[in-house]
């Protein structure tokens, strides 16, 4: 087993109980992973390789396989295709761990949804995540940052500051998208690329999106967050604060869910590298149809 020596930030047991009652929740609260998913499937419409083995990673893993495209669809269809969901809902209280029982080499793709944003040493399991590639394998994962529910941040850090007079983490943080592509280089990636899509769902008040957060095992787990249960006179002040802040005239709010999509290669001898410095072929000068001059001393 690896040991990990990233900060913890989220509570990994508190993450796992929240995913195990959002499985058994009202399907109407997964309506954004169902979404994210769809999207996400929406990428590997482009790669024409044949692939044999796809690992799907998550808490949720198995929402992907219904958005696979039509030829990989056919492909598990005819056995050709082998499909693996592994859940991160795995380990106790005692046994919080972030490592991945994958063999090196081991999957010509692998994909996970919704869930990277949970994870305490991203950098080290997007590099875990790499090893199991083959040579040539790619990786699509995608994940909630940026800005989402930068409404409801604001407006708990409004009320509780005001209120009690300090502040207690209510909402998650997320990643930039301007360091992911960043991480996945750094995870040894090639070819790394990094996008999000914003999704803006309307609600009809502040407690909708709480009962969907709940439902969907997208709750607060943040490491350090307060015990006790939020205090009716925070709470409300946080909903009031969202209505007057970012409501409309009849009441309804909105909340914004930034989607991160990340993409890369375990490297192979075939992909396009980078030119090195002074290697092109033609220069800018005749590019422009300008007579290139030497520079002066």
């Amino acid at each position: 087993m690896v040991d990990s020596f990233a900060p913890k930030l989220f509570d990994g047991y508190a993450k796992r109980l929240q995913t195990r009652r959002a499985r058994h929740s009202d399907p109407r609260h997964h309506f954004l992973h169902r979404e994210v998913a769809e999207r996400l499937a929406d990428r590997l419409l482009d790669l024409e390789q044949r692939f044999e083995t796809i690992a799907v990673l998550g808490w949720w893993p198995g929402g992907v396989r219904e958005f696979l495209p039509p030829r990989l669809q056919q492909a598990l269809d005819d056995g050709q295709l082998q499909l693996v969901d592994l859940s991160f809902d795995h380990g106790t209280a005692e046994a919080d761990t972030e490592f991945l029982p994958l063999r090196p080499a081991s999957f010509d793709m692998i994909l996970s949804n919704m869930a990277l944003h949970w994870v305490n040493d991203l950098p080290g399991m997007l590099a875990q995540i790499r090893k199991a590639l083959r040579p040539d394998g790619v990786f699509l994962g995608s994940a909630l940052g940026g800005e989402t529910l930068h409404e409801l941040r604001a407006a708990f850090v409004e009320a509780e500051t005001r209120i009690s007079g300090g502040y207690s983490p209510r909402v998650s943080p997320v990643m930039d998208l301007r360091d992911a592509a960043g991480l996945l280089q750094r995870a040894g990636f090639s070819l790394p690329v990094a996008d999000f899509d914003r999704v803006l769902v309307s609600y009809q008040n502040p407690m909708s999106l709480l009962e969907d957060l709940r439902g969907m095992g997208q709750s607060n787990a943040v490491v350090g967050r307060s015990p006790r249960l939020t205090a009716r006179r925070v709470l409300f002040g946080a909903l009031e604060h969202y209505i007057t802040a970012f409501g409309d005239n009849s009441g309804a709010v909105p909340a914004t869910f930034d989607c991160l999509f990340l993409s890369g290669w375990a490297p192979h001898a075939s992909q396009q590298k980078p030119l090195r410095p002074g290697s092109a072929e033609f220069s800018l000068a005749e590019a422009l149809g300008a007579e290139e001059q030497p520079l002066k001393s």
